[in-house]
């Protein structure tokens, strides 16, 4: 789960995150989840997430709260009010739709940290990328691309761009790695180098080897 190591402090100090309010069959999923909640308290990185107490995001929240880190929950009202996903950690926004989460999200947070998920995370992932693509909003957006799980999505996008389907520029939207430590570095460089130029990994990696896709 560990990847890069950094000496300097994060100047990111808030951030969103979209993923699965189940846990998935794979146990790194879970593994992951927690090992980032402990690095965002390490870091004093603050959260905010889609609600309620289960699934990979719950594990992240629960970590993050219950050591003493500051949570803010975004959750639609038609799902707070029947408690689909359990009491919220921390303090709870409702809102009036999924589009109004993303949105008051976007708004708190810094930058965005995608978990594995299924249709309701890649709802929430393409929102946003179609917002950064529009210039509404200049968060970076990273993928924990736990276990390869996001490299079919990765290998879609790629081919998106190689059919003329999708702007290179939309395509570098998508941060990605399989580390926490990494990603997080990521995210950092993108956050104070948010125009064109030089990418993280050219910056770390000059001799240009592929640390995208991961395959």
């Amino acid at each position: 789960m560990e990847g890069t190591s950094r000496t300097l402090p994060y100047t990111i100090r808030f951030v969103g995150l979209l993923g699965s309010h189940s846990l998935g069959r794979n146990p790194k999923f879970m593994a992951t989840a927690v090992y980032l909640g402990r690095e965002l308290i390490r870091q004093r990185i603050s959260l905010a997430y889609g609600g309620g107490n289960i699934g990979l995001q719950g594990a992240v929240a629960s970590t993050v709260f219950t050591n003493g880190g500051l949570v803010r929950g975004f959750i639609p009202r038609y799902i707070a009010t029947r408690r689909v996903y359990g009491a919220t950690y921390g303090v709870e926004h409702t809102v009036s739709s999924n589009y109004y989460k993303y949105f008051e999200m976007n708004h708190a947070v810094e930058a965005f940290i995608i978990l594995p998920g299924g249709v309701d995370t890649m709802e929430g992932l393409f929102t946003l990328i179609s917002w950064a693509s529009k210039g509404l909003h200049n968060r970076p957006i990273g993928l924990l691309n736990i276990d390869g799980y996001f490299n079919n999505l990765l290998k879609f996008l790629d081919d998106a761009v190689r059919q003329n389907f999708m702007a290179s520029s939309q395509r570098k939207l998508f941060i990605s790695s399989f580390f926490v430590d990494e990603l997080l570095d990521k995210l950092e460089f993108a956050k104070a180098f948010p125009g064109p130029g030089i990418s993280y990994d050219e910056f770390v990696n000059p001799g240009r080897l592929d640390l995208e896709l991961h395959l």
